[in-house]
C-alpha cells in the first residue's frame, strides 16, 4: 500500500494496530479514530479471525473503509507448525481485508513451516514479517531475526520491527535497522522506558527523528508507522493523538 501525499504524516502514512483498541469493537474503532490522522490499520484476531464468514469479513472492511482506514496488514500470528489449511485460511483472510503483509513468528530453525509459508503468501502476493516480542520470546534480538532472513533470499520475508520490544532486549533502531535494512516490511511503533514500563511513543527511549532518518536511510520502507500502545486498554486515543502529532513534529 503507497500512501498518497495527503494520508501522510511527515515523510509517513501513520497507522494503529487493532491490539492497542482491545477493549473496543470495529464500529468504536472507527469513532475512535474518526477525529485524528490514523489512515491505516493492521488488525489482530480480537477484531477478525480467519474462520470469520465472508459477510463478517466484509462489514469490517467496509466499515473501516468508510471510517477512512485501509487495512495494511494483520497479525501478530504465530504459526507453530505446517498446517497449510491454517496458513491458508489466514493469508485468505489478509486478502480479503486488502492488506500488504501478516506479522507473525514461526520455529526459527523449522524450514518447513517457512517454505510453506512463503509458499502460500506467493499466491496471495502477501509478505510476510518476522515481529519480535521482547526477552525470552521466540524472537527477542536483531540477530535471532536476521539468522533466519539470511537463510532465505526471497524478500518477501522480512522483518516486523517492533521498536518497544526491541528496546525491553536493550537494542535501539540504530542497532536494529541498519542491520535488517530493506527487509524491514512493518513496523510497530512502540516505547519504553524499561523493560516493564510502556511510555507513549517519543516519550520514553525512542528518538523519533533518528528513528524516521534511519527508515529513510537504511530501508525502502513504504507501509504505515503502525501505533501499538498497551498501557490503556480502556482509553487508548490520547496516547494514539499525541503520538501522531510527535511523528509530525519528528517528520517535519
Amino acid at each position: 500500500m503507497n500512501a498518497s501525499p495527503d494520508d501522510t504524516i511527515g515523510r509517513y502514512e501513520v497507522g494503529v494496530q487493532s491490539f492497542t483498541y482491545r477493549e473496543f469493537d470495529v464500529p468504536a474503532i472507527c469513532d475512535e479514530l474518526s477525529d485524528t490522522d490514523v489512515s491505516a490499520i493492521e488488525l489482530c484476531d480480537v477484531h477478525v479471525q480467519p474462520d470469520a464468514s465472508a459477510e463478517t469479513v466484509e462489514r469490517v472492511r467496509e466499515g473501516l473503509a468508510g471510517a477512512g482506514l485501509d487495512v495494511c496488514g494483520y497479525g501478530v500470528v504465530s504459526f507453530e507448525d505446517d498446517d497449510e489449511g491454517r496458513i491458508r485460511s489466514t493469508f485468505e483472510l489478509v486478502d480479503r481485508l486488502g492488506g500488504d503483509y501478516c506479522s507473525l513468528e514461526f520455529p526459527p530453525d523449522d524450514r518447513a513451516v517457512r517454505e510453506t509459508l512463503l509458499s502460500v503468501a506467493s499466491e496471495f502476493d502477501l509478505d510476510l514479517a518476522i515481529h519480535n516480542h521482547g526477552p525470552d520470546a521466540t524472537y527477542s534480538t536483531v540477530d535471532e531475526v536476521a539468522s533466519v532472513l539470511e537463510e532465505t533470499d526471497d524478500p518477501r520475508l522480512g522483518a516486523c520491527v517492533d521498536t518497544g520490544h526491541f528496546l525491553r532486549s536493550g537494542e535501539e533502531p540504530g542497532e536494529v535497522i541498519p542491520r535488517l535494512g530493506d527487509r524491514v516490511l512493518a513496523l510497530h511503533l512502540k516505547d519504553f522506558v524499561d523493560e516493564e514500563t510502556e511510555a507513549v511513543p517519543g516519550t520514553g527511549r525512542i528518538d523519533l527523528t533518528e528513528l524516521l532518518d534511519l527508515l529513510d536511510a537504511e530501508t525502502s520502507f513504504e507501509q504505515p508507522l503502525v501505533i501499538e500502545y498497551e498501557a490503556d486498554a480502556r482509553d487508548p486515543t490520547p496516547a494514539v493523538e499525541q503520538t501522531v502529532e510527535a511523528v509530525r513534529d519528528a517528520g517535519a
